[in-house]
């Protein structure tokens, strides 16, 4: 799940207090998400107990202590796990698939072609069943027409896109 993923980037990048790490999230991709405390925690709670973070007690004068996470090992391995663990579900979802490009610099060039694929496929299924239904539409169905017109658009750019990025994967020997 791409919040494990983003929690445990944030932890390596540097030792972060939880609010850090949500904030930073946000700072990154807060127009695709908002990372609240009820994924936050029971996250954390999960890396410490299976050793992927560390957690450390920080004593602060005057204030309440909080605790540091900083990435083990565990973590690390973690990390790469999550990211090459891709599946034709992940391929539905534009956050999981959009995360994975993010860090397509972390993953091996047939694992970036083996993502594109997938969510080129997930899309072509898409546009097939959006095109289908637009032309089993009323003519007087105006705004209707005009969202799958719209959402037909955007699955052509983004594979066009897609076509894009397998074309710089290939050449990027």
């Amino acid at each position: 799940m791409y919040i494990d993923l983003l929690i445990l980037i944030q932890i390596e990048k540097s030792p972060k207090h939880g609010y850090e790490i949500k904030k930073e999230i946000q700072k990154d991709l807060g127009y695709l998400m908002d990372v609240n405390h009820n994924l936050l925690y029971p996250a954390l709670r999960r890396f410490t107990s299976e050793g992927a973070i560390i957690r450390k007690r920080n004593e602060q004068e005057g204030r309440p202590s909080q605790y540091v996470y900083e990435i083990t090992d565990v973590g690390r391995a973690k990390i790469a796990e999550l990211i090459n663990a891709f599946t034709e579900k992940d391929a539905k979802h534009e956050i999981e698939f959009m995360i994975r490009v993010s860090l397509f610099d972390r993953i091996s060039r047939d694992n970036r072609l083996r993502i594109l694929d997938m969510r080129k496929k997930d899309l072509e299924s898409l546009l097939a069943g959006i095109q289908q239904r637009q032309e089993g539409s009323v003519a007087h169905d105006m705004f209707l027409n005009e969202v799958l017109q719209q959402t037909i658009s955007r699955v052509v750019g983004e594979i066009r896109w897609i076509d894009e990025l397998i074309r710089k994967t290939m050449s990027d020997e």
